[in-house]
């Protein structure tokens, strides 16, 4: 007699209802204990489920064994996210600018301490662009200063944008570039404000200066010290033995998720025969045969 009370649920029957149950058993457990703060646990558990659509893990067998590729790949994604944090924290070191004035030459001795970083960064903010900028501007402001007339000065709009963009941001259009360079600046005559901006832009932008001598070159140079920072900071014996140890647990788990779906099949296919075999067995026998057996036709 089953001890099943009326009324009482046995769980789901249905394979839907294996798959609601087992996804609210994974939501209502310690599903994300073993997950750090800064990993996306609703990621997780939302590719975590998928797997187990795919494999239709729906038991603890399957989900035991889907749990062990769920870590191997976790452990594969913090190997990788290790490796990219120390690679970036060589980036951020003095190191890198050290090696960096060492190997580019026209950098004094203590530069590599006060050198920006975002002369060794992918995201610059754009500033090495505004560094090509900043040096037409002077060069602009030293030949105007070098040939200077009331005739050219009139004329800067046209002959040196980029220095008149410069001296005119957010100046009224209809003000002359000597009236606003006079202002700006407060000297006697315009040669005079013109070695102003020339002060000013070696003083304020130094650095954006030194970078618009060869870009190209501290590019190259600059890539040639992250190849070497990458190589120090990923111990690749050690990374490829790690990830490859990661790699073969996925594959193992996989290969038990369908070894496990055969031994199912071939269960299922000998349950079947036994069922069918005693109904074949239990078929009324023919008569005709029963006669020729007993050679008695009564």
């Amino acid at each position: 007699m089953s001890d099943h009370k009326k009324g009482q649920s046995t769980g789901p029957k249905t394979q839907v209802g294996k798959a609601n149950s087992s996804k609210n058993a994974r939501k209502a457990s310690a599903f994300t204990k073993g997950y750090l703060d800064w990993e996306n646990h609703e990621d997780k558990r939302q590719q975590f489920e998928a797997l187990a659509e795919q494999w239709q893990a729906y038991d603890p067998s399957r989900e035991i064994i889907l749990r062990s590729i769920e870590y191997a790949m976790l452990g594969q994604e913090r190997l990788m996210y290790s490796e990219r944090k120390r690679i970036e924290g060589r980036m951020a070191s003095t190191d890198i600018a050290k090696t960096f004035c060492d190997r580019a030459g026209g950098f004094e001795m203590l530069d590599f301490m006060t050198i920006p970083a975002w002369y060794f960064t992918e995201d610059d903010h754009g500033l090495k662009d505004f560094s090509l900028l900043i040096k037409k501007v002077l060069a602009q402001a030293v030949e105007l200063k070098k040939q200077y007339s009331d005739q050219l000065i009139a004329q800067v709009k046209t002959k040196y944008p980029e220095l008149y963009l410069y001296l005119m941001e957010g100046r009224p259009i209809t003000e002359a570039f000597g009236v606003a360079l006079g202002r700006r600046y407060g000297q006697p005559n315009p040669l005079l404000n013109l070695q102003a901006i020339i002060t000013e832009i070696e003083k304020s932008y130094g650095y954006c200066l030194k970078w618009a001598r060869d870009p190209r070159r501290y590019e190259i140079i600059i890539a040639g010290i992250r190849a070497e920072q990458m190589q120090e900071a990923m111990d690749l014996e050690k990374s490829t033995k790690y990830s490859t140890n990661f790699q073969n647990r996925i594959l193992k788990g996989f290969a038990a998720l369908s070894q496990l779906a055969q031994v199912e099949q071939q269960l299922t296919y000998v349950a079947e025969k036994v069922f069918v075999e005693p109904e074949q067995e239990n078929k009324p026998r023919d008569e005709a045969s029963d006669i020729q057996k007993t050679g008695d036709p009564a």
